[in-house]
């Protein structure tokens, strides 16, 4: 499927089926790091598959189907922030234990707390970092296949990530001080 070239309009629920199975969680990720909502990452995860399967005839073939799908992600997801004038500051306690073990010992429980408030910090990043972190980090995207799906220049995308990589540095070392300090 990652190939351009085996795309065949003709097997049109084929071809979502296999861009469902393939990037259903990743797209289910993308946007809940924009709304921070599990029903609503969830809501707008349908939305994009519904938009692939109705646009899949305009799939241009000048970009994998995998930015594809994560553009239309990004532009779904923004468009329902923009219309709803939706603002959440909670974090779905379901969607963090997802990135938690189940064992227990103490030095798994530490890393797991730790990773809790590395999400919950990359989470908290205005939403124009927050989104090629989210990119890079957690769906593997390269620099210019993130500024392909943002529609935004490589350099840009290079800046954002720098400056976004600086601020998680300094609210972590800022909270581990407080911590050592408390």
């Amino acid at each position: 499927m990652e190939n351009k070239t085996d795309f065949d309009v003709d097997n049109k629920e084929i071809i979502i089926e296999d861009i469902m199975n393939k990037y259903s969680k990743d797209v289910y990720l993308l946007a809940y790091s924009f709304v921070r909502d599990q029903g609503l990452a969830e809501d707008i995860s349908q939305e994009v598959f519904i938009k692939c399967y109705k646009n899949i005839e305009k799939f241009r073939r000048d970009a994998s189907i995998k930015t594809w799908v994560y553009r239309i992600t990004v532009n779904t997801s923004k468009d329902f922030i923009r219309k709803k004038s939706f603002r959440v500051l909670k974090y779905s306690k379901l969607f963090l234990e997802n990135f938690k073990k189940s064992e227990s010992s103490e030095e798994v429980f530490l890393k797991q707390n730790q990773n809790a408030q590395i999400l919950h910090k990359v989470l908290s990043l205005s939403q124009k970092y927050r989104e090629v972190v989210v990119l890079y980090y957690f769906q593997d995207l390269k620099v210019s296949e993130i500024g392909e799906t943002l529609g935004i220049n490589t350099n840009t995308v290079k800046t954002r990530l720098t400056r976004g990589r600086s601020i998680l540095k300094e609210n972590l070392i800022f909270e581990k001080g407080d911590a050592l300090n408390g």
